[in-house]
Order: structure tokens, then C-alpha cells, then sequence
């Protein structure tokens, strides 16, 4: 990759945030993490990622609440976020990507699938 992506990643379960953190470093994005919603939308306004990926259940706002904050925040408004989730229902689904989401993938996932879905997110 010639220009670094820098990818916020917001979950609360540390160890899946170490993997992701290590994975997509290794792959060659730059990483900054967040264990709960109100410390990604913080990191969110100080760094501007290139794409913010959000778990549902945290602690503080949930990732549905982050998403909507995000998509009203005009500098924000139009950072892809993809939500990460073990919420797998088709009404889960809907309301991420009605909140602003472009992507939702379901836990458990594949390491290639996320990494596929964020290169897509980058495309012009």
C-alpha cells in the first residue's frame, strides 16, 4: 500500500481488539483503538480516520450510537463505517446500515473478509 489507511477500531473485548490491531498492522494499515463508544468517538474527532470499525455492545455508547453521532458530525459525516458485530439478525443488519454503516459483518468473521471489506471501503 503507497499511502497508509488508518483505521479506528472500537470494541471492548480486549483480546479481539489485540488481533485485529495486529492483523491489520500486519497487512499494513495504521491502527488506533478504542475500547468503549465514547472513547471512539473522541479518538474519531482528534485523528479523522480513514474508516472507523465499531462493535454494538460497549460500554459507555454502543455502536449504534456512535454511528448516528458520527453521521451527524460534519466533519465525520462521511467516514465509511463498518460494524462488527455478534448481533447477526437481519434487523440488526438493517438498523447499522440505516444508521450510516456501509458494511456490516457478523462475529465470528474471517481475518481475508475484513481485510477484502476494507480495501473495498477505500475505493474511490
Amino acid at each position: 500500500m503507497s499511502e497508509k489507511i488508518l483505521i479506528l477500531v472500537a470494541d471492548d473485548e480486549q483480546n479481539l481488539l489485540l488481533l485485529l490491531k495486529d492483523n491489520l498492522e500486519e497487512y499494513g494499515f495504521e491502527v488506533v483503538t478504542a475500547t468503549n463508544g465514547q472513547e471512539a468517538l473522541d479518538k474519531a474527532q482528534t485523528i479523522t480516520p480513514s474508516v472507523i470499525i465499531l462493535d454494538v455492545e460497549m460500554p459507555k455508547l454502543n455502536g449504534w450510537q456512535v454511528c448516528e453521532k458520527l453521521r451527524n458530525d460534519g466533519r465525520l459525516k462521511d467516514v465509511p463505517v463498518l460494524i462488527l458485530s455478534a448481533y447477526t439478525q437481519p434487523e440488526d443488519i438493517k438498523k447499522g446500515l440505516a444508521l450510516g454503516a456501509k458494511k456490516y459483518l457478523t462475529k465470528p468473521f474471517k481475518m481475508k473478509d475484513l481485510i477484502d471489506v476494507l480495501l473495498d471501503l477505500k475505493k474511490p
